[in-house]
């Protein structure tokens, strides 16, 4: 929802609801106001409502490492490199993360607060004499946003508890439910969202949870669990909608000024941020010479040639020398790259001749993010950035059907045609025309390609690699660039090939570690199996 319309509302909840706001496991009101005497009319049950939506993300925080949420996931993966150990990722790609890592906590205890006000909000709704046709429809949503929290701690710890009423001292030490279990809950309460939720809203409640968010979200759950046929289906009913569309420019996505824009066709489901007040952050990664946001050789190399093939096809036209021409074009929307087009200022600060190259800059892996990012715009307001942060896009549900139709009966004209809509958007040769005749295992070869460089920095890799369990495979020491042998001032020109001076020199730049089946999942908080008896801890932490 946006949420730069419920900053107000949600200082008051924070008040009103502080029971939830410390620990899913606390329970007794420390204010003289609670919800269930603040309940007394429509507004106030919306204020309630508002405080659910409020832990999809950070709100209301001026902590860049808790708002980075989406470069942070991809930095613990093969798509990118964290060198700065403080900011809490870089042991997740090394393996082994302790239970205590902030990161660990902060998801688990953010989740259970998301689930807590859902369940509060149900509850004292349910009990509450206020009448309004809406009501029906507020409950859709909070089984929505539970649904959400509880497919987010699934992914990460496996089983976790599944509580369904509002806190109370009988729920105080739960012990883990199976994830079989809590997917059974999380596909019940959205089939139930699906039944009530409109297709769109108007005026002050546009962007709230649409049927159409409810369903991608379906599809995505049962795409993970492996149901493919059923995921394949509820996947074409909401391409079915006719409500959703590819924004034409794949760079244009990503930035603020098309936020309206975007909301209007290929956002399903997105966090509104207001710059200066509540930031996003979203410029901090390209920050100077930060090394917290480091795009790897691996993803660079996963982007095809824009005819289609990928650079290891001996008929691509991939030159070596010239590794960043002629390539799928969202690696130029997505990745500075070195002698990339450069046209941002840092507070007056600019190359020379406007090209990526300068060794304070390349010194991490010789790539920096550019999603998201202003391109010709100076960047003197990267803490006040106010960039929406987009949790599910028409885009997903594409690649969420292409997947599960192959898997469930191969690669037929259908699943080309959903890739070849994500090609046409950037200008790229069509699977139809580059790899026709695919099998259905060169297909899914595509397509978690094919996921992997449309989402860079959306935070879907970590648990693609995760359900595809190729983390053995993929999570092996990272690679960037010598910038030694890249020059100051040194780049030949697109086209032009390497010198003496510009050289496209391998090194590895994180030495990594992958142990199964430990690494796929997190540890559960060690605060949490120290105060809980009935909490099991996950094997090997």
């Amino acid at each position: 929802m946006k949420m730069k319309k419920l900053v107000i509302k949600l200082l008051v909840l924070g008040i009103l609801v502080h029971s939830c706001s410390e620990s899913y496991l606390d329970t007794t009101p420390k204010d003289f106001i609670t919800p269930a005497t603040f309940l007394e009319n429509e507004a106030q049950i919306e204020i309630l409502l508002n405080g659910v939506y409020h832990q999809l993300d950070f709100g209301g925080t001026g902590d860049a490492d808790q708002k980075l949420n989406p470069f942070v996931f991809d930095n613990m993966t093969d798509n990118s490199v964290d060198l700065q150990p403080w900011h809490g990722t870089t042991a997740f790609a090394k393996g082994g993360v302790p239970a205590n890592n902030k990161r660990v906590v902060w998801k688990w205890k953010r989740n259970y607060q998301g689930i807590a006000r859902a369940n509060t909000f149900i509850d004292l709704v349910s009990e509450s004499p206020i009448q309004s046709d809406k009501i029906p429809r507020y409950f859709a949503e909070a089984k929505f946003l539970r649904a959400w929290y509880y497919h987010d701690l699934v992914m990460f710890y496996g089983d976790v508890p599944l509580l369904l009423n509002k806190p109370n001292l009988e729920e105080g030490q739960p012990s883990r439910t199976p994830k079989s279990e809590v997917i059974t809950q999380i596909l019940k309460d959205l089939d139930e969202a699906i039944s009530v939720l409109p297709l769109s809203y108007t005026g002050n409640e546009k962007g709230r949870i649409t049927k159409g968010a409810a369903i991608a979200f379906k599809a995505r759950v049962l795409l993970f669990e492996e149901r493919w046929t059923e995921a394949a289906a509820v996947a074409k009913e909401c391409m079915d909608l006719g409500v959703y569309s590819l924004f034409p420019d794949y760079e244009g996505l990503f930035l603020e000024v098309n936020e309206s824009a975007v909301s209007d066709s290929e956002a399903i489901l997105e966090v509104f941020y207001t710059p200066n007040v509540n930031a996003s952050f979203f410029q901090t990664p390209i920050m100077e010479w930060w090394p917290m946001v480091l795009p790897s050789l691996s993803m660079a190399e996963a982007y095809y040639m824009d005819n289609g093939l990928p650079i290891t096809d001996p008929s691509s036209g991939y030159d070596p020398e010239n590794p960043y021409m002629d390539r799928d074009p969202r690696l130029y929307a997505s990745i500075y790259y070195p002698g990339a087009p450069w046209r941002v200022e840092f507070w007056g600060r600019t190359a020379e001749d406007n090209r990526f190259q300068e060794n304070w800059i390349l010194g991490g892996t010789g790539f920096k993010p550019k999603k998201w990012m202003n391109d010709g715009k100076q960047m003197d307001r990267w803490s006040g950035e106010g960039n929406n942060k987009i949790f599910l896009r028409y885009a997903e549900v594409l690649l969420t059907y292409a997947e599960a139709k192959n898997e469930a009966s191969g690669p037929d004209a259908s699943v080309y045609s959903a890739i070849d809509e994500l090609r046409n958007r950037i200008g790229m040769t069509t699977l139809t025309d580059a790899m026709p005749g695919l099998s259905q295992e060169e297909m899914r070869e595509v397509i978690r390609n094919e996921r992997r460089v449309e989402f860079l920095y959306e935070g879907l890799r970590l648990n693609d690699i995760r359900r595809w369990k190729i983390g053995e495979e993929v999570m092996v020491d990272s690679e960037g660039y010598d910038h030694t042998y890249l020059k100051d001032m040194s780049y030949p020109g697109d086209g032009m090939g390497t010198t003496a001076d510009w050289q496209y020199v391998r090194r590895i730049v994180d030495v990594r570690s992958f142990v199964a089946p430990r690494d796929y999942l997190w540890p559960i908080p060690q605060e949490e199996v120290d105060s809980n008896p009935n909490m099991t801890q996950n094997p090997g932490y």
